[in-house]
């Protein structure tokens, strides 16, 4: 217990340096893509459904949802779990930023989405329902793990650049871990169980 106890404190103490200020930037960064995904989809309706459409095809093709239309918890978390890997471990390509592509894809799609829901006649409580309740703690989750990938990115910069730097490197590493185990790993479990029980019952009051 005295050990998870200090992983939680240095946690916290991580949180409170340079790393809140990654995930912020991260934050406003996949507000902003979904501005302009909305103004992109009202502007070019047909294209953002084909886009949709794409997506949605990439969803099926994971093997979440399973023959009888009903998403799976599991598959759902290990593809949550896959994708927030992917995000902060892309950060190990020095120079590319690769993370950020997870941050403005994901921020365009909402965006996409809401605009067609909007172009459709819906309500956008109907897509705040269908967004929201999962979103929280989905979002929230992919922003922290894309924040691990920005920082780790810019540190193997300048490891690239000053190999002085080296020492570093997994003093940083075990704070990133800290951040996918402690935050990313148990909002992606909250936010599985959420979308498949708790979104599909919140949306039906709006429909």
């Amino acid at each position: 217990m005295n050990w998870l106890n200090e992983q939680f404190s240095l946690f916290g103490e991580f949180l409170k340096g340079g790393f809140r200020r990654t995930a912020v930037f991260c934050a406003l960064g996949m507000a902003g893509a979904a501005v302009l995904g909305a103004v992109t989809g009202l502007l070019f309706p047909q294209q953002a459904a084909q886009v949709l459409n794409i997506f949605m095809e990439q969803i099926e093709q994971s093997g979440v949802i399973d023959e009888t239309g009903q998403m799976s918890v599991f598959s759902l978390l290990m593809n949550n779990w896959r994708a927030m890997l992917l995000s902060a471990a892309y950060g190990f390509i020095p120079f590319l930023f690769l993370p950020l592509l997870s941050l403005v894809s994901n921020g365009a799609l909402l965006g996409l989405l809401g605009a067609l829901v909007h172009a459709g006649g819906q309500s956008m409580l109907f897509y705040a329902a269908g967004i929201l309740p999962h979103g929280i703690f989905e979002l929230t989750a992919l922003v922290l793990s894309i924040a691990c990938g920005v920082t780790l990115c810019r540190n193997m910069c300048d490891l690239v650049v000053s190999n002085q730097k080296r020492r570093r490197l997994l003093p940083l590493l075990e704070d990133l871990l800290r951040v996918l185990v402690l935050a990313v790993a148990p909002l992606t479990v909250a936010a599985a169980f959420v979308e498949c029980y708790v979104t599909p019952v919140i949306m039906s009051l709006f429909m």
